[in-house]
């Protein structure tokens, strides 16, 4: 019985059956070589990229090449609320204590009356009046302030000395240039002034003190004080703003 199988073993290797069992084992490996390599390069493709470890990191900081800060903010939450209120413009529109020293309102000129008494005589705007002193009808082109002989007499406001002139019926007039186009004429001064020509003085500076004169002689004393704008006479109770 042995023999016969044997016989019949030996006749299959000899035969086509035998070399078509191998062509389909070749092939079987093939395939199953074939799949198996590429898997393999499935998987390896797969991997995530190489990232540094610690120590290769360290060793990149200490090559001397520095390392680049991070510049990007960090980024906001989705969630966070959004604020919708405006600035306050009150904290912006306050100049600092600097801006404010250095912004300076430029105010009027000081001006004052150059001496304080009781009008004797307004300012006649044009119209003539009668001289109790010389009998005569004339304008009466400055204002007469009543004050003790040897008052003091201040400068109505800032300016420069333009005259002094001594004459025969006014005495002693001191012409002081008040600037803007006023002109100051301070009649019935005393010779012993205390300004000189040129001179530059400011408002409430003392410029002499009174005397008698001859042209309003008949008047108690006082001091005529009278002003030209661009050489018109003018109320000096307009130029020091007591109208």
């Amino acid at each position: 019985m042995k023999k016969i199988k044997f016989a019949k073993v030996k006749e299959f290797f000899k035969g086509k059956g035998f070399i078509g069992a191998l062509c389909l084992s070749v092939a079987a490996i093939g395939i199953a070589t074939y799949v198996a390599y590429d898997q393999t390069l499935r998987d390896i493709t797969s991997q995530p990229s190489f990232t540094p470890t610690t120590e290769q990191q360290v060793a990149n900081d200490v090559s001397g090449v520095p390392k680049e800060e991070e510049t990007s903010a960090p980024a906001e939450s989705a969630d966070a609320p959004v604020s919708t209120e405006e600035p306050d413009s009150s904290i912006d529109s306050q100049p600092d204590e600097d801006e404010k020293a250095n912004n300076f309102v430029s105010g009027e000129p000081e001006r004052m009356m150059p001496v304080q008494g009781e009008i004797l005589n307004p300012y006649s705007g044009g119209e003539l009046v009668k001289s109790e002193t010389l009998g005569v009808w004339k304008t009466h082109d400055g204002i007469d302030i009543a004050c003790e002989e040897g008052t003091d007499i201040r400068a109505a406001a800032a300016g420069k000395v333009i005259q002094i002139r001594d004459d025969p019926l006014w005495g002693v007039c001191a012409v002081i240039d008040h600037y803007d186009g006023y002109q100051g004429y301070y009649f019935g001064l005393d010779k012993a002034l205390e300004i000189k020509e040129q001179q530059e003085v400011d408002a409430g500076d003392i410029i002499g003190k009174t005397a008698p004169f001859d042209c309003e002689a008949k008047l108690p004393p006082h001091l005529h004080f009278g002003v030209k704008l661009s050489e018109k006479w003018i109320d000096p109770a307009e130029f020091i703003g007591e109208e």
